[in-house]
């Protein structure tokens, strides 16, 4: 669904990636695992053109690389920034039909969808979003998301800062969003959790990418430390 070929992001004289080359596969989660600072959000904010990017960014088989943020989310790139960047303005209800549709009957059958799964937001619509715990922003920022039906969702670190329980619960809803169909580009500091629900894996440290592959075919003695140190 989503490929990149010799992606490179540079900051001045620094090179945040190198040469990155990943696909991401219809109907499964893909997850990119690292350190922070390893390169992994300049990654995905270069498949969202947010930020200047030489390479290759290929959607469904269409170049994508010069096309600007905007066209890329219509398109159908969805990204969870790492931050979630809820309104706080906003009631919760209002968040999410940002990401809307103009169809009011597609608006709602995707609203209940979302609500399905994460049921913890249902009696959370007209709340502020500023009033609102961190992992319920969490699923409100992935339901926001979906409700554009990207053909590609990009999660960054949607596990940041959220206690066990609430990781837990988020996992289990992104597989699930994965099950049914999604292709997800999960980014992920927490890789023992990332790995579990993910059928194909990346790694990256200092802006360098590597293919771990199929996670079903990692071997049983494989060493998260080893990515790391």
């Amino acid at each position: 669904m989503l490929s990149i070929d010799q992606l490179t992001v540079s900051y001045g004289g620094i090179c945040a990636v190198r040469r990155g080359k990943m696909e991401v596969a219809d109907s499964a989660i893909t997850c990119l695992i690292g350190r922070n600072g390893s390169g992994k959000s300049s990654l995905v904010q270069a498949i969202a053109g947010l930020v200047p990017s030489t390479g290759q960014t290929e959607l469904d088989g269409t170049d994508i690389s010069r096309k600007s943020p905007a066209s890329r989310a219509r398109l159908g790139i969805s990204l969870v920034p790492e931050s979630r960047r809820i309104f706080g303005s906003l009631s919760v209800g209002e968040n999410l039909m940002l990401g809307a549709p103009r169809d009011a009957k597609v608006s709602a059958a995707r609203l209940e969808k979302v609500l399905e799964y994460f049921p913890a937001v249902r009696d959370l619509l007209s709340r502020g979003g500023h009033q609102i715990s961190g992992g319920q922003q969490q699923m409100v920022a992935i339901g926001r998301a979906l409700m554009r039906s990207p053909r590609v969702l990009i999660l960054d670190e949607p596990s940041l800062g959220l206690g066990p329980l609430v990781v837990a619960e988020v996992f289990r809803a992104i597989y699930r969003i994965a099950k049914e169909g999604q292709a997800v580009l999960l980014v992920e500091q927490n890789a023992t959790a990332a790995l579990k629900i993910s059928k194909y894996a990346y790694a990256m440290s200092l802006g360098e990418l590597e293919l771990l592959g199929p996670t079903a075919d990692l071997p049983p003695d494989f060493e998260l430390r080893d990515l790391y140190l």
